[in-house]
């Protein structure tokens, strides 16, 4: 062994003669520092090593492709919107029939998913949605939701669409419901064969005087809960 002070072989600095008792304590607590600071710098650079894995395997995580499963337990359409989170629209890209269930692939860390009843985005009374939402400034939808989340806040793999959605109506629109329906069963009773009763033949006989209107819309009918031709879009 060599002395680390004076240089000479065959004794450590703790017996070397050229040192006094207070320059080897001196010596012994730099030494001791010194050793502290070393494990101090490793335990630094595994740490950093740690932080830099994790990072790596979150953005990873993020970026990777999530297959969830979409429900729609209600008793109407839904139409499924995707865009960037803080992004400024959301674009069309599915449709979620009324009690079925489908799967969508979705970037799980940079996606937004928006559920929107289609009666709210119907495209001049087609069987077609809107493709494309502007947001307002605050990011939010103008039009009623029933799922509208940053898929990096979601948990799980399931979006279950079981809200109650009840279009607001004018007292028009009331009205127009209530002609619509009345109409609609009359019609079913004649199919039925009602005009072959000699009692309800006179009164049946006059549904046939009865006319709607050329401005009533297939969503008018979709409204009021009667088949058109936006019944069963998906």
């Amino acid at each position: 062994m060599v002395c680390s002070h004076c240089g000479q072989a065959g004794h450590t600095y703790r017996r070397c003669p050229t040192m006094t008792e207070e320059q080897k304590k001196e010596k012994s607590k730099q030494i001791k520092e010194e050793k502290e600071r070393r494990i101090q710098r490793r335990r630094e650079r595994e740490e950093r090593v740690r932080v830099r894995q994790e990072r790596l395997q979150r953005i990873q995580e993020e970026n990777k492709k999530v297959v969830y499963e979409v429900i729609n337990m209600t008793e109407y359409e839904v139409v499924l919107y995707w865009g960037f989170n803080n992004g400024s629209t959301v674009k069309k890209f599915a449709y979620s029939g009324i009690h079925s269930t489908s799967k969508i692939h979705v970037v799980k860390g940079i996606h937004r998913i928006v559920a929107i009843p289609f009666l709210e985005v119907c495209e001049n009374n087609s069987p077609n949605a809107i493709k494309e939402i502007e947001l307002s400034e605050s990011k939010e939808v103008p039009y009623v939701t029933m799922f509208n989340m940053e898929m990096k806040d979601f948990d799980g793999t399931s979006i279950v669409i079981d809200g109650d959605y009840k279009p607001k109506k004018t007292e028009i629109e009331e009205w127009k419901e209530c002609a619509l329906k009345s109409k609609y069963l009359l019609d079913q009773v004649i199919k039925l064969g009602g005009l072959d009763y000699d009692n309800l033949n006179p009164i049946l006989d006059m549904v046939q005087d009865i006319t709607v209107p050329k401005t009533c819309s297939e969503v008018d009918k979709e409204m009021a809960g009667i088949p058109s031709t936006l019944t069963n879009i998906t």
